[in-house]
Formats: structure tokens, sequence, C-alpha cells
């Protein structure tokens, strides 16, 4: 990190660290030793002592990301995936995020649209130049082709990635900073999960990529008469600029407005449910962040979904531990569920840990003896927040996104309907994945792909032993290892490192003292030998304290 950085974006950087100051996240800095970057005066503030409650710091977290703009609301939705980070109640408070801001002029939107696409009186017969919606990266205007489509046109802000990219410097420079200082920002790898974000938000940025996602959704329900995805028109689309179809409907919540006209909001739940879950099960591609505002009901028979800038994937392999996951828990097999973990990568060595091997026993007996259509989502997934905070546990950024998602599928359902059961609709959806799996041509393909990924390497396995035991016998062998050391030992060493210099400083001086006492001068050195004197002891007194000092430590 060069010192360009640090003058570069000195003004935002005191923006962000006096915005966590005004909102009492000052401990934050602290915890995780990005002290330094205060201004002395403003340290004070932070050596207070913050025992407030956790939801009132969470909540203030909230707005100093609200406040700071959106590449720190995005941070703050990805942060909310990270449980072995935050305690339960930051993670509620950070998927509450959204970023509402007041509509760009027209002036500014006419400008970017003639820039992406053309003049909108050359490609629209009507452009709205009121927006439908409006956030800190974009905004949503209706309009309608020359063909005569109606269709939504999504509107990047101007500069807003010039604004995001100087942000992520910035974020990065201080993930840099924390993890050389605190231990705990090198536990979590705060640099890797910055790089991360970094990417994930850059990707965001790119409306070409949204338009993709959208595309592929098409395509996986375009035989589904049912579920309705919008249709994208690439020749009015860019990385700044998407039009797609525009649909009209109900919001998933407006619960007057389906009463109004006299749909079967039984019908309408279980219809949502089955369109979400067959995202996730049988096309492992889904809406990573859910909510009502992007499930529109066309009528009770249709359901539609819009809105796939943010997208979870599960793979083959994912589904699998998932359903290997769901199956021990509901049984009850402590040992299974446990290997499970392990091989999703959840738990390592916590896993011997006896606390934790106690609280997650009584999470699985809790989730074994209650039917699963009564399962309380919601309490399991706070149970499992905060084990994975206590232990340190990683979720994988998928499966947190994947059961935010099924909580908010299952809320929308019961709201819609009291007495909706989530497992009447996800069982027969899982008896045709499982049939679907069992099928001949998925068995072989599925076969087919552990030989390539598991089997296959084994057979160079012998030549790699025979040229690690060669390289070894012509002593060729090169062991590379990296010790790290705990911030106290580093200080320890430093601290020996200057006391061995000063002490070979002091020595030199007191050998140069001597010899200019001892030394045959001439009349005119003889007249400052003085000198040689007040150096002796000076150096003397400084070897004194010196080794005080090394005997009080």
């Amino acid at each position: 990190m060069s010192s360009w950085w640090s003058i570069r974006y000195i003004r935002r950087r005191q923006t962000i660290v006096g915005t966590f100051m005004k909102h009492g996240l000052g401990y934050l800095l602290q915890r995780f030793g990005l002290a330094g970057t205060v201004q002395l005066s403003t340290r004070q503030i932070m050596n207070g002592n913050y025992e407030a409650a956790d939801y009132l710091l969470a909540d203030n977290l909230r707005q100093a990301m609200v406040e700071l703009g959106p590449t720190f609301i995005k941070l703050g939705q990805m942060l909310s995936t990270r449980p072995d980070m935050l305690p339960p109640p930051y993670i509620e408070a950070l998927e509450t995020l959204q970023d509402k801001v007041e509509p760009l002029p027209y002036e500014q939107v006419l400008k970017q649209l003639v820039n992406e696409i053309g003049h909108p009186e050359q490609v629209f017969e009507e452009f709205d130049r009121e927006p439908l919606a409006a956030a800190s990266i974009g905004q949503v205007h209706r309009a309608r082709l020359k063909s005569g489509e109606d269709v939504i046109v999504k509107i990047q802000r101007p500069d807003i990635e010039r604004k995001v990219e100087s942000d992520l410097e910035i974020i990065k420079g201080l993930a840099q900073i924390s993890e050389r200082r605190s231990p705990e920002a090198r536990r979590i790898g705060i640099v890797d999960m910055v790089e991360e974000y970094s990417r994930m938000l850059l990707r965001e940025l790119d409306y070409a990529r949204e338009a993709r996602n959208t595309e592929r959704v098409y395509n996986n329900f375009r035989h589904d008469d049912r579920v309705v995805i919008p249709r994208v028109y690439w020749q009015h689309t860019t990385p700044r600029v998407l039009t797609q179809e525009y649909i009209a409907g109900v919001k998933l919540s407006d619960i007057d407005e389906i009463n109004r006209r006299g749909w079967d909001r039984r019908k309408i739940s279980k219809l949502g449910t089955e369109a979400f879950l067959s995202q996730i099960l049988l096309h492992g591609f889904f809406q990573a962040d859910p909510h009502p505002g992007n499930m529109l009901v066309a009528d009770e028979n249709t359901i539609a979904f819009i809105d796939f800038g943010q997208i979870g994937t599960l793979t083959e392999r994912r589904l699998i531990y998932l359903g290997e996951l769901l199956l021990s828990l509901n049984k009850g097999d402590i040992y299974k569920a446990m290997g499970t973990l392990k091989d999703i990568g959840i738990v390592g060595d916590s896993a011997d840990n006896e606390d934790f091997y106690e609280d997650f026993v009584d999470l699985v007996k809790d989730i074994s003896s209650t039917t699963i259509g009564n399962l309380d989502m919601k309490r399991i997934r706070k149970e499992s927040l905060e084990l994975a905070y206590r232990y340190q546990l990683k979720m994988p950024a998928y499966l947190t996104s994947l059961m935010k998602a099924l909580i908010t599928v299952e809320g929308v359902g019961k709201k819609l309907d009291p007495d909706f059961n989530f497992t009447e609709v996800a069982k027969p959806l899982a008896k045709k994945v499982y049939s679907e799996r069992l099928k001949p041509e998925n068995v072989q393909k599925f076969i087919r792909g552990k030989y390539y990924q598991d089997i296959r390497p084994l057979g160079k396995m012998p030549s790699n032993m025979n040229a690690l035991l060669n390289t070894a016998k012509e002593g060729r062998l090169v062991i590379n290892m990296q010790v790290e050391f705990t911030p106290k030992t580093n200080r320890k060493l430093t601290q020996l490192a200057s006391r061995i210099s000063a002490s070979l400083i002091i020595t030199g001086a007191l050998i140069g003292s001597a010899l200019i006492i001892q030394t045959n001068h001439s009349a005119l050195v003889e007249k400052y030998s003085y000198l040689g004197v007040i150096g002796f002891g000076l150096a003397l007194i400084c070897l004194i304290v010196y080794f005080l000092a090394s005997l009080r430590s």
C-alpha cells in the first residue's frame, strides 16, 4: 500500500471514519486494528466503554452503512452472509439494508441513455420521465419500444462506477492495515473477504451480466406456463442500461389488492413456493435476495419473478450435501450430520470441541423431535447463526443466502395463507427431483463426473510418488514453511532487536570514549579531551539504564 493511497483518499477516508465515530462504532475500529487511522482528537471518544445492547449497536452500523452510500450498503449486505464475523443481531440488521435515494434529474438520465443506446426519441415510442423506482446504483423507467412492446429501462447512475472503485480502494487499504495489526482480522481473512466483495460488487454494476442471468432463468422456465420471466431486449442493453419486458402484476405482499381481485390466496401461496423451490431444486440457479417487491402475481394461475442482479448457484454436489444434511437432521443422526457439515466446509477443528458438539446435539434433537411441517424456520436459523458466531463456523455465502431466501418465501406464503405448510409444497417437488436423479442417464452423468473429478486423478499417483521419491533421493527436495508469530511474540522480537542495536551503539560509544581519553594527543586535541570523559560518562549511564530496564522486563 503506497503513500499515494494515503494522500489521494484522505478526505473520503476521514469521512468514513467520522461516520463510524458519529454512530458510536469506534469500538469496531479498535477491534480490527484501525485505531491508528483515527485522528488524535477523536481517539478520546473511542476509549469510552461501549456497553450498549447489541441490537442498538447493530442498528447504528446499519445507519452508518446507509449514510456512506452504495458501496457500503452492498458491503453490509455481504457481511450479513458472514455469521462467523458478526453476532445474530448484526446479521438481522444488515439484512434489512435498502438504498432509497432521490431520483436523478431527467437531464442526467437523458445523457446516460444517449451515451449508451441512443436518444430516447429514436429508440422508444414513449418514455416515462418519472422513475418507477430509484436506488443508489441506478433507477428504473417505464417505456414503449417503436415496435410496440412495453418495457422497463434500468439506467445506471453516471460516475457510480468511479465512486464505487475509489471506495473499494479505500476499503482494500484499510483491510490490509487491519490484517497486519489485528489477529481477529487475520483469522477472518479480511483481505480475501474484501477482494471477494469487490469482485461481487463490480459484477453487480454490470447490467449486461444481470441480463444474462435473467435470460438463463427465462430459459429454465420456458416450458412452464405458470411462471413468467421478463424477456431481455439485447439491442437496447449495455453494461450500464438494461431493457427488458414490462410485466404487469400485483406484488405478492399486496394482500388487499389480491383480495379485491378475488384471487385464491392459498393457490397463489402454493404456486409461488413451488416456483421458487423449482429455481433451487430443479435448476440450482436462484434469486439470492428475493422479497415481495420482485415477485409479482399476474393472476391466480401465473406468477412472475423480476430482478436477477443477485444470484445464488447450487451445483449437483451442493444439492446432494444439502439433501444429506436435511435427512440426517430430520432423523436425528448426529454423526452423519456432523460428517456432512465437514464435507460442506462449515466445520473443521471446532467439530472436536466438546462445547460445540453439545450445542449441535441440542439443535439436532430440537429439529428431529418436530415434524418438518411444524419447524420454526426463523428460530432454527437464529440458533444456527448463534452457533456460527460462537464457534467461528464459516458458513458458505450460498447457504446463508439460501436460508434467507427460504425464510422469505415461507413468510410470504404464511402471510397469504395462515395455514400454509411449507412441507406440503416441498415434498412432491423433492420427490420429483429425487426420481429425476435416479434416471439412468442422470446416474450415468453423476458417475462420469465422479470419475473425472475424483478417480481419474488417482492414475497419476504412482508417477507423482516416484517423482517425489527421486527428488528426495537426489537431495533436491525443498520444503517451504511459513511461521506466523503471535502479536505478543512479534513485539518481544522487535523489542529484543532494538535493545541489541542500542547495546551495540552504547558499547561503541564506551570504547570510542575510552580511546579518546587514553590516546596521546597533540596540544590542540588535548585541549578538548574532556569530550571523551563526557562521552564515556553518558555511555555508562545509558548502559546502566538499559541494564535496569532489562531486569524489570
